[in-house]
């Protein structure tokens, strides 16, 4: 497992698009991971027909509102009754959007295309797992 600079696991990106491929083929749309702080992001995975579709642009403006709309602090404040928020899943006409949060600032959104079953926490839990697979082993 690899650590970074505050000596926290950095999660392994390579490992989550591989499975997610694995499972859904080219049903798996895009993989990007997001830091809400400074509203960056890092984009892992897109499949080769939506590097079209999209512009750069595009996909800029999808990431930036995804992370303006969808942080965890604004879902825990929104469903504050219900504890910390762990994912949020968007299910739209043509795909479905799962925001996985690994901190209070970071976190992966995976896009899959509409129709692909996603059952919560199963997938949720097969997503982290991917992301840290040393983890499981201890």
């Amino acid at each position: 497992m690899i650590f970074n600079e505050k000596n926290t696991p950095e999660p392994d990106y390579d490992n989550l698009v591989a499975q997610l491929q694995d499972r859904f083929g080219d049903g798996l749309r895009w993989v990007a991971s997001f830091d809400a702080t400074r509203y960056d992001y890092v984009i892992h995975y897109v499949r080769d027909d939506l590097r079209t579709e999209l512009s750069s642009h595009e996909f800029d403006v999808i990431v930036h509102r995804s992370i303006a709309l969808f942080r965890r602090p604004y879902v825990e404040e929104v469903y504050a009754h219900l504890g910390q928020a762990r994912s949020l899943i968007v299910e739209h006409e043509r795909a479905t959007a799962v925001h996985l949060y690994l901190s209070e600032t970071s976190g992966v959104i995976v896009k899959v295309r509409a129709g692909n079953e996603i059952s919560v926490p199963a997938f949720t839990e097969e997503c982290t797992d991917a992301l840290f697979p040393e983890e499981d082993a201890s």
